[in-house]
């Protein structure tokens, strides 16, 4: 299926670079300098170069304004500022940092740092990355490089620090919920790895989507999908934060695998002379999951929030989070003769029933914080009662909370209404941080420590949007599944 969907999808694109040159465009017989020749690349593919060529007049000036000395990336970046915000013309360097995620040329720890209240926090960490493997964990606050205080740096002057040549060493210094560590960490190629999974709770799996890279990670997304029944997968949170979005082709196959009903997923808008406006289809025949649950922010743009956008207006999923990037424009990525890159606006996509969302984002279903400060999640949570123990075997929302803030401090990989073998192993470690003794049972000493820690950390920071999905995905996993795993690996409707 994947391959006839994308077989269909790319015929567009590969239509494209067979048209003749329209007409009204620069005729390639009078292409004759370097500014004639990405002038021809313009008028051949720009979708708002259409009706609006450049007169000879104007063609000679602008080569003229070169000739006297000016750079030619001034004069064409003039010329396709007056087109839209997301067509450039770009040196191989500013290419390479300005688009690592396709090219793979990118080479650093992993981390993804925001900077927030002053502190520069990790948001994200690539999930084969020398930062996982080393422990840095999201929450995490940077403090130095290589001995290099943070303090007053930019996200820019940071991220230059963490980069460097593939196999050499920096010094990472950070404050892990209150305890400064430093940590060593080999720098290598970030490529690939763009899509990861990892079962949160029975029932519940995460899917990680960084980028769409190319269409393997698609075919990556896909084959996670579809092993979702025999895991007897019941909600799946999808995080698309920080997704600044790649190849549209792997947005609409990640989405015609995940889709339930046959549906209109995009509207397409070419140039005329490039076949217009084309609707691209869902065949639907999805997994009939309980819920599915789309993580995005600020940096979720272009094909990112095609797929967050294309499944909010199916209704088969809600979208958790911060108002998206809005980016609706996609573009080619042509080289010149020279070495740099023209990245040129092609087609507009327009959602079902959200329409155009250049300049305006997708407002999520749930609108919350990415990240907000430990005493601000804990504000909305029930109280853990420290009045009595909580015995092994014991069941209940106690139970839950205990484990909850375990989980929050790392000592627990997943939560819990009941106190069994594994949330123990949590209450030891912690009794053990602590300083406390070993007990058979959370003892009214160690709930009130446990306490009173939170109150420490309080303004250290936890993934709230995330929290706020697996809230409602742990409901959606209460509820029966509506497919039958077959041994085969396949799956029927539950009757």
């Amino acid at each position: 299926m994947l391959k006839k969907f994308l077989k269909r999808i790319c015929a567009a694109f590969a239509a494209a670079g067979m048209l003749m040159t329209p007409a009204g465009a620069l005729d390639q017989n009078k292409v004759v300098t370097p500014f004639d020749e990405v002038l021809y690349q313009i008028e051949r593919y720009g979708l708002f170069a259409e009706g609006n060529e450049m007169s000879d007049a104007d063609r000679a000036l602008c080569n003229a304004r070169i000739d006297s000395g000016e750079p030619l990336s001034k004069v064409v970046n003039e010329i396709l500022s007056k087109h839209d915000t997301h067509s450039f013309y770009l040196s191989p360097e500013e290419y390479q940092q300005s688009f690592s995620a396709l090219t793979g040329d990118y080479v650093g720890i992993g981390v993804t740092v925001q900077l927030l209240d002053g502190s520069l926090i990790v948001t994200d960490i690539n999930f084969g990355g020398p930062a996982r493997e080393a422990g840095i964990e999201t929450g995490d606050i940077l403090l130095a490089v290589d001995g290099v205080s943070i303090n007053g740096k930019s996200l820019d002057e940071v991220g230059s620090l963490l980069r460097g040549e593939p196999g050499t060493t920096v010094r990472i210094k950070l404050d892990h919920l209150g305890k400064e560590l430093e940590v060593m960490v080999s720098r290598r190629e970030i490529y690939g790895d763009y899509v990861w999974s990892e079962t949160l709770e029975d029932g519940i799996e995460y899917i990680g989507v960084q980028a769409f890279g190319s269409m393997d990670d698609a075919e990556h997304f896909l084959t996670i999908w579809d092993g979702l029944d025999e895991k007897r997968t019941a909600a799946v949170i999808i995080d698309l934060r920080g997704n600044g979005g790649g190849v549209i082709d792997a947005a609409l196959a990640m989405l015609d695998g995940i889709l339930q009903q046959k549906t209109g997923l995009v509207s397409l808008r070419w140039r005329k002379d490039q076949g217009g406006t084309q609707v691209v289809t869902s065949n639907g025949g999805g997994l009939p999951l309980n819920g599915i649950y789309v993580l995005v922010d600020g940096q979720t743009a272009s094909a990112a929030e095609l797929m967050a956008v294309c499944l909010k207006d199916s209704g088969e999923a809600e979208l958790v989070g911060e108002k998206t990037y809005g980016k609706s424009l996609g573009q080619f990525h042509l080289s010149t003769k020279n070495g740099d890159s023209l990245i040129i606006t092609t087609l507009e996509m327009s959602a079902p029933k959200s329409g155009v969302w250049e300049e305006k984002g997708i407002v999520p279903t749930t609108v919350t914080e990415s990240m907000v400060t430990l005493g601000d999640y804990l504000t909305d949570k029930a109280p853990l009662p420290d009045t009595r123990p909580l015995f092994f075997g014991e069941t209940g929302s106690a139970v839950r909370e205990l484990t909850e803030r375990l989980r929050l401090l790392g000592l627990l990989e997943r939560s819990s209404d009941t106190l069994g073998a594994e949330a123990m192993k949590g209450v030891h470690k912690f009794q053990a941080a602590a300083g406390l003794p070993e007990t058979i049972h959370a003892d009214v000493t160690t709930l009130k420590r446990l306490n009173s820690v939170m109150k420490d950390y309080a303004a250290y920071y936890v993934d709230n949007a995330l929290e706020q999905a697996l809230i409602r995905a742990r409901e959606a996993a209460q509820k029966p599944l509506q497919y039958t795993p077959k041994s085969d690996g396949t799956w029927t409707p539950a009757a």
